[in-house]
């Protein structure tokens, strides 16, 4: 799978500066460009993440909507599916999202802005790339075929 990194990045940020909170934006991104085929009620279902979880400023709706897109793609669908990679794959987005931007909190991450303001929505656009971002290098990594292993 070959992903535009940039180009996402960008549809993401267009859709979150048009209306769209960041969950939401990336999660219909993906869709969109990963051919997930989720129908508009599995994309109405990113917006109680906005603004940190129902507007709470919890947990970053760029991470929670990067997590949608992950779970998309390789979650369980019954309890006889194996969560253990889709969990450690959401472990290391959130431990690189934490690493580049030092928290993963809305409140926490916006606490130099006043919400609303035209800096709070620039500062939003960076945590959508960035959330884009790892998300696009994490499954392109996954989706490639694993070395052979040679016997000598």
């Amino acid at each position: 799978m070959t992903l535009q990194k940039e180009v996402l990045a960008t549809q993401a940020v267009d859709l979150f500066r048009n209306g769209l909170y960041c969950s939401e934006a990336i999660l219909q991104v993906f869709n969109k460009e990963l051919g997930l085929g989720l129908n508009d009620t599995a994309i109405k279902m990113a917006t109680g993440f906005g603004a940190g979880l129902g507007a709470s400023k919890c947990c970053c709706g760029s991470l929670t909507g990067a997590v949608m897109v992950l779970s998309a793609v390789k979650g369980r669908t019954s309890t006889e599916g194996n969560v253990d990679e889709v969990f450690s794959l959401t472990q290391e987005l959130h431990n690189e999202f934490k690493k580049r931007y030092k928290a993963t909190c809305c409140r926490v991450l916006t606490r130099s802005v006043k919400w609303g303001e035209p800096e709070h929505h620039q500062l939003f656009e960076q945590y959508v790339r960035g959330a884009v971002e790892i998300l696009t290098d994490i499954l392109e990594r996954e989706s490639k075929p694993a070395p052979v292993k040679s016997n000598g």
